[in-house]
């Protein structure tokens, strides 16, 4: 999992039926121990309804597709997975490092 925070959303005027009218956020990857900017933002599926400044973690590549709920895990010739690269599971609210 990483850390970022919610910087913007991005709107559509249409989306692939896979997505399932998800909201898609603009996120600034978070160093874990500094909290500060580390590489380029990048746009997120949100699956737990997370707002503006908001400090999240997500997941990306292929993992991203778990966070969908209707996804069953099971892999198929016609299995049609969701067109996402990351996707937020998560609000933080703290955390502790030692």
């Amino acid at each position: 999992m990483k850390q970022a925070k919610i910087i913007g959303r991005v709107f559509c005027s249409a989306q692939c039926h896979g997505m399932k009218q998800k909201t898609l956020l603009l996120v600034q990857p978070l160093d874990w121990d500094t909290d500060k900017p580390s590489g380029e933002p990048i746009v997120a599926a949100d699956c737990i309804g997370s707002g503006s400044g908001e400090t999240v973690f997500y997941v990306s590549s292929k993992e991203a597709i778990a966070a969908f709920e209707d996804w069953s895990g099971e892999n198929s010739v016609d299995e049609n997975y969701p067109p996402i690269d990351a996707a937020i599971l998560g609000i933080i609210d703290g955390k502790q490092i030692e």
